[in-house]
């Protein structure tokens, strides 16, 4: 079976799994579990799950407003299927549904026997999942962890401001070597590399030698292209791991955040102007990158797909604007949306040609304004949600 294949495939799985899960619901609002009805829906929701646990640690639905997207994959046609049953849950804050390797049938029945009359009546419906979590072990429901991350506290704040300055700066200056000299697809050894740059910056972050609060709310003053592949690689991860993506995810899209500018590596350099005179052909150089980035990726031996992908649409717009042009409406990956968010705020606050360092707030308040135009809605509220909370100790 081709890749396409297996991945139509799976896409279906998914979307068949959501169906069953809101006929189980559904079921269950008039029928007790033993009834034959119930019992049928119950047996395939259950059936999916199981075959799926039995490979991967956990399956993961994010319900975001009118959006449905399961590891990964949006589905915009279930927001046309179940409009009041996704305002429902919306209703209850039931953001995040996460179903872990280990869930029996009796844990599914009591979980999906909370909800069911919740989505009737909604009130102090967060309350109830969170009381009732401990009868739950392998079901997570609730809110994103938008504010998972621990805080630097006040007192700790200007001495860690200097570490991962210092931390920033010599790393990138060890991501030179990744982007020097770039003529053609990336070599084995600077895939290798590359990805060994996506785990360290993943670590840096665990282990608070590079905070994301730092990242957030320092201006970028370093104007080298290094430090801005990094603070869009680990932005971006941050905002993927606060969303509840797993971990593949995270590093795949870590990977395609850090190469997102690879084209304009490429001979002839095709960098803007450091001055704020640029030139007609600095710019049709300029527009093109995400296309010569992206051909550079995949003819690359060992880039996951998802790579070339964000390295083509990270200058795409929610609302179908942006470059390069497209000749017809295209639904954008989930992962290039997000690097949208991380590129735009990086770039705003760092100087450039055209304009000066934004403040935070200035940051966050221009950037509100592209809110379902730019950038997706409700993949914009998380981020600027995140960046409040992180901030918000300074």
């Amino acid at each position: 079976m081709t890749d396409q294949k297996s991945k139509e495939k799976l896409r279906e799985f998914f979307k068949e799994t959501v169906l069953a899960l809101v006929a189980s619901v559904r079921s269950l609002s008039l029928y007790p579990p033993e009834h034959p009805e119930s019992k049928k829906k119950l047996d395939a929701l259950f059936n999916r799950l199981e075959l799926y646990l039995s490979q991967r640690p956990h399956l993961t639905f994010l319900l975001l407003g009118k959006e449905v997207i399961v590891e990964n994959m949006p589905y915009p046609e279930l927001s046309h299927l179940l409009p009041k049953l996704l305002q429902r849950l919306e209703a209850i804050h039931l953001e995040r549904l996460m179903f872990r390797q280990g869930l029996s049938r009796e844990e599914l029945i009591t979980f999906l026997q909370l909800l069911a009359p919740l989505l009737q009546d909604p009130k102090d419906g967060e309350m109830v999942l969170a009381r009732n979590q401990e009868k739950l072990p392998h079901i997570l429901a609730g809110r994103l962890p938008l504010d998972s991350q621990p805080q630097v506290s006040y007192e700790q704040f200007v001495d860690v401001l200097k570490v991962a300055r210092q931390s920033v700066l010599a790393f990138s200056a060890h991501l030179k070597e990744l982007f020097s000299e770039v003529e053609g697809p990336l070599s084995s050894e600077k895939v290798s590399l590359a990805k060994g740059a996506v785990e360290t910056i993943q670590k840096m972050i665990k282990t608070r030698e590079l905070p994301l609060k730092i990242l957030i709310f320092q201006r970028s003053a370093d104007p080298s292209s290094y430090v801005h592949a990094l603070n869009v690689c680990a932005l971006s991860m941050g905002i993927a791991e606060h969303m509840g993506l797993e971990k593949k995810w995270i590093q795949e899209i870590g990977l395609g955040t850090l190469l997102h500018d690879i084209g304009l590596y490429l001979s002839p350099s095709t960098f803007l102007s450091t001055t704020a005179v640029i030139t007609l052909d600095e710019k049709n150089r300029y527009w093109d990158h995400p296309v010569r980035g992206a051909e550079l990726l995949l003819a690359s031996p060992g880039i996951p797909e998802l790579v070339p992908i964000i390295a083509y649409e990270h200058h795409l717009r929610y609302d179908g604007k942006g470059f390069p042009e497209q000749q017809r409406p295209r639904e954008l990956n989930l992962g290039s949306m997000i690097a949208m968010i991380a590129d735009t705020y990086d770039n705003l606050r760092r100087d450039r040609p055209e304009h000066q360092a934004l403040s935070m707030t200035e940051t966050l308040n221009t950037m509100n304004q592209e809110a379902g135009k730019q950038f997706h809605p409700l993949l914009f509220k998380a981020f600027r949600d995140l960046v409040k909370a992180q901030a918000s100790n300074q």
